[in-house]
């Protein structure tokens, strides 16, 4: 099943999901990498872009070892294509580097060369999720602004609720984002995740009119420490733990809500993405 082939036609840009987080350690890139993986065994192709421009790290996660990044593109020194790798189970990654400080920061001719150079990529996908940085960043709020959907991971400890709805505020006002996923990671109960979810769902639309959508809880679970050790963080035993089980969940929530894609094709995201440029919808004046 293809996300590509639900809007009417020719090939269109994947549906892009931004995952990120008010703060780092509540387990953003597990999160992205386990979507991945339950995207994957849906029938989603399914392409990484590692957004953290100054703490890459997808492509450990993945047990993978990246030889160039997008540094090497901008360079000169290899095209796009060559910087895509294949992890596990099929899964695509476009690795970043500590090289780059910021998207918005690159100049308009090395914009160019990423825009050029996307026909290059003959693969088409399903979904890209983009892995961004923690906190509110130019580059963080960047990258959501230009992806269809954004969901925020938070775990129920004060203090990461508390930069969770920072993040949910800045995208509001700054971004016009009013329409975030929230998922409530490393819970100790269903309820403890429904509770915390419903805390920041309605201080949201009662102080920013944002409506926030519960897209599910992660339960703790010994098992995702050790598979992260051993770097199999991505494979087919990860998606039958309990974690795992529900980051499937999860996805399935984020694939299936009618929000497609309005892009005409991959390039009009990364246009979005580098420039900032509207997006034109089919028909619009």
């Amino acid at each position: 099943m293809s996300l590509l082939r639900s809007v009417k036609g020719g090939a269109r840009a994947p549906l892009v999901i931004a995952v990120t987080s008010g703060k780092g350690g509540v387990g953003k890139t597990l999160t992205t990498v386990h979507l991945a993986v339950a995207a994957q065994r849906l029938g989603h192709s399914v392409l990484i872009l590692d957004g953290d421009m100054g703490m890459a790290n997808v492509d450990v996660v993945l047990g993978l070892q990246a030889r160039y990044n997008i540094r090497d593109v901008l360079d000169g020194h290899v095209s796009l294509q060559d910087i895509i790798i294949s992890g596990p189970l099929g899964i695509d990654l476009i690795p970043s580097g500590s090289g780059i400080s910021s998207l918005t920061s690159l100049t308009y001719v090395q914009q160019q060369q990423i825009i050029d150079q996307i026909s290059t990529i003959e693969k088409s996908y399903d979904v890209l999720l983009i892995d961004t940085g923690a906190g509110i960043s130019d580059t963080v709020t960047h990258f959501c602004k230009a992806a269809d959907k954004v969901l925020v991971v938070t775990t129920p400890e004060p203090h990461a609720l508390t930069d969770a709805y920072a993040l949910i505020k800045v995208l509001a006002e700054s971004h016009d984002i009013k329409r975030p996923h929230l998922m409530i990671n490393q819970t100790r109960s269903e309820s403890e995740g429904l509770k915390t979810a419903s805390r920041i769902s309605e201080v949201a639309m009662r102080f920013l009119d944002v409506q926030v959508s519960h897209a599910g809880n992660v339960p703790i679970d010994p098992q995702v420490p050790k598979s992260v050790m051993q770097r199999r963080a991505a494979s087919e035993q990860s998606t039958f733990t309990i974690a795992g089980q529900a980051w499937t969940q999860v996805a399935r929530k984020l694939l299936g809500s009618s929000e497609p894609s309005q892009r005409v094709d991959a390039q009009d995201f990364w246009r979005c993405l580098l420039w900032q440029e509207p997006v034109r919808a089919e028909g619009a004046k």
